[in-house]
């Protein structure tokens, strides 16, 4: 098993929760989000945490517990993501947010907040920097023959800055993963992968894949660059070709 960062690195997020019980809230996302959910609950059970899951759109009322573990990933600012936390601050249940990137800003009505990246806390004003969840994941590790290719993937939807590329020459991992599972397949079946996919880029790293990750149009994946995974042997492109 394979985890990219050490436990301890995560314990200002889930070690004040030992003893509580705590419901975690999914947001609305691609696979690589999916991979942060699943993140959450692992770390959950690592942390002798419990847990369980809200539906804060579907549910009325949100079930009492101790706090409200909000979705991370890159979505603050984002209106179906904005709308789930809406719902949670209306329960007046303590709510926490797990680490997170802006797009842009938004009222956050935490009792807890966590950034993924210092950008990212310094438009809020507030919070505290922790890693993405999916650094803390304990990948499975898997015999999987690769390929001798090097494979580019690139996103065909929002964020791209690729215009130049036509779509239908892209290949987007987030269009045929269906699971987090086949990311971290996927991210070890080449010999190399370059991608604009941030949580693709980590399960890459995670099957010890050599990894390029890509910008998009704003700073999450500079920012995670630089703060967290050029350390684990990321390398970096401006642009590509």
């Amino acid at each position: 098993m394979m985890r990219l960062l050490d436990i301890k690195l995560f314990e200002p997020i889930f070690d004040p929760l030992r003893g509580l019980r705590v419901g975690i809230v999914d947001g609305i996302g691609n696979i690589g989000d999916q991979l942060l959910y699943l993140a959450a609950r692992q770390l959950c059970d690592c942390f002798g945490v419990s847990h369980f899951t809200v539906n804060a759109l579907a549910e009325k009322p949100i079930p009492k517990c101790d706090k409200l573990l909000l979705f991370g990933g890159g979505n603050i600012g984002f209106p179906p993501a904005v709308a789930i936390r809406k719902k949670c601050f209306e329960s007046r249940i303590p709510c926490w947010l797990l680490p997170q990137s802006v797009v842009r800003k938004e009222e956050l009505r935490c009792e807890k907040m966590f950034f993924r990246e210092s950008v990212s806390r310094d438009i809020i004003g507030s919070g505290e920097i922790a890693p993405d969840l999916a650094l803390g994941f304990q990948f499975p590790q898997l015999d999987i023959e690769r390929s001798q290719e090097d494979k580019v993937f690139l996103r065909r939807n929002g964020g791209s800055i690729f215009h130049h590329v036509p779509v239908q020459m892209k290949v987007d991992p987030a269009m045929f993963c269906h699971t987090p599972e086949d990311y971290w397949k996927t991210a070890c079946s080449f010999k190399s992968i370059t991608t604009d996919r941030l949580h693709l880029a980590i399960c890459s790293l995670a099957m010890q894949t050599p990894t390029t990750l890509l910008p998009i149009n704003y700073h999450k994946n500079l920012a995670m660059f630089e703060e967290w995974l050029e350390p684990l042997g990321c390398s970096w492109k401006n642009y590509y070709v």
